[in-house]
């Protein structure tokens, strides 16, 4: 019983979209829409940061696949 695998995995993947944006600091407006809020932050390069935290996401969906 639950929530089927493939909508839990689109629900992480989407998590996944999302929380890489924000870490990357690539969301914008435009993708973002209503629901778009810029937070300030320390400029620097979380390229390392982004991937390991989507090593996360995918080691999850993984799992649940």
């Amino acid at each position: 019983s639950g929530c089927p695998t493939q909508s839990a995995a689109r629900a992480v993947a989407i998590m996944k979209s999302a929380a890489t944006a924000l870490i990357g600091q690539t969301n914008t407006p435009a993708s973002g829409g209503a629901k778009y809020r810029k937070m300030e932050t320390t400029q620097g390069d979380c390229s390392a940061l982004v991937s390991e935290a989507g090593s996360y996401f995918d080691r999850v969906i993984g799992a649940i696949s």
